[in-house]
């Protein structure tokens, strides 16, 4: 008789699992008070290979106890959409889930995405149509040691607002090397034209401007701004670029000794020898990013958020 009784919930367990399932609790009351299994030296064997698994994440196996004494192990089966749906709740649909891959991820205002979107497409037409062309040509015409040479002079000129940012943020010592390395580069390395403090004192160049100035006091972001020409900012690295621009000595020769479009000329100048040794950097980045708008200004963020993080050290 009770291999009888065995048979028969065999062929109803094979033919109707989730008819089984769903009157389980009907048909043995002690599954109410079923336990995790806790295998011993006695059970071990009794266990199915699958309910010792260390891939599975449920409780998918249950030790009970009947009525006579004698341990039962019963073992419920869920498919995958079933695990899925006890463990990963369906949210309603006006509710908010927060991403936690992007939770640690700064974030700024971008009200003006519109605008900014229309911005970031000129640019990118600029750099392709105009920038990158004459950043070539003028590569292939000006020798590296040149275009180096040049672009150690402009840095050079930007110490003074690297000296005073470094002072602001309370770095001292490097608010001191950069000093030191501005008059000596302007001496030895002849108007900066050769970087001779990192190779005969070992002193680098101290990063600092205006906008991380800011932010190591406090200031947030405000809202996110695509410049002309300038690229990805805010209004508080808008704030710090004009700051920095009034400690920048070319600003006074070119108001002062230029006109307009000596001056702008003199900045073209400075932004294509730049460009001629970053040239294929956009490039990459751009073909890396899904939505490039978004992946720039993101890395925007996360870039300035590093740069007042170290500030505040």
């Amino acid at each position: 008789m009770k291999l009888i009784s065995i048979s028969i919930l065999t062929a109803v367990f094979a033919l109707c699992p989730a008819l089984l399932r769903a009157d389980m609790f009907l048909i043995n009351p002690d599954i109410r008070t079923a336990q995790p299994v806790v295998p011993d030296a006695n059970t071990a064997s009794q266990i199915p290979p699958s309910c010792t698994s260390p891939d599975y994440t449920l409780p998918l196996c249950y030790q009970v106890h009947a009525p006579s004494g004698e341990m039962q192990i019963l073992l419920t089966q869920r498919n995958e959409a079933e695990e899925k749906m006890i463990v990963e709740p369906v949210p309603a649909a006006n509710t908010y889930v927060p991403d936690e891959s992007k939770k640690e991820t700064p974030q700024i205002l971008d009200p003006l995405a519109p605008v900014n979107k229309v911005m970031f497409h000129v640019n990118d037409k600029l750099y392709f149509w105009v920038l990158k062309p004459v950043a070539q040509g003028y590569s292939f015409v000006v020798p590296e040691l040149v275009r180096t040479g040049l672009g150690n002079a402009y840095d050079n000129l930007k110490s003074p607002a690297r000296i005073v940012n470094n002072l602001l943020q309370l770095r001292l010592k490097r608010s001191g090397n950069e000093l030191i390395r501005f008059l000596f580069n302007s001496v030895v390395g002849i108007c900066g034209l050769g970087d001779v403090s990192k190779g005969l004192l070992g002193i680098d160049k101290q990063e600092a401007d205006f906008g991380q100035t800011l932010g190591r006091y406090g200031v947030g972001h405000g809202l996110y701004l695509v410049l002309p020409i300038l690229g990805p900012s805010s209004v508080r690295d808008g704030v710090g670029l004009a700051g920095d621009t009034f400690m920048y000595p070319m600003t006074y020769v070119s108001i002062h000794y230029l006109n307009f479009w000596e001056g702008a000329a003199l900045y073209t100048h400075e932004k294509v020898n730049d460009t001629s040794f970053r040239i294929g950097d956009y490039e990459a980045f751009k073909q890396a990013a899904i939505d490039p708008y978004v992946s720039m200004r993101d890395a925007f963020v996360q870039y300035r958020q590093k740069k007042v993080e170290e500030a505040r050290r």
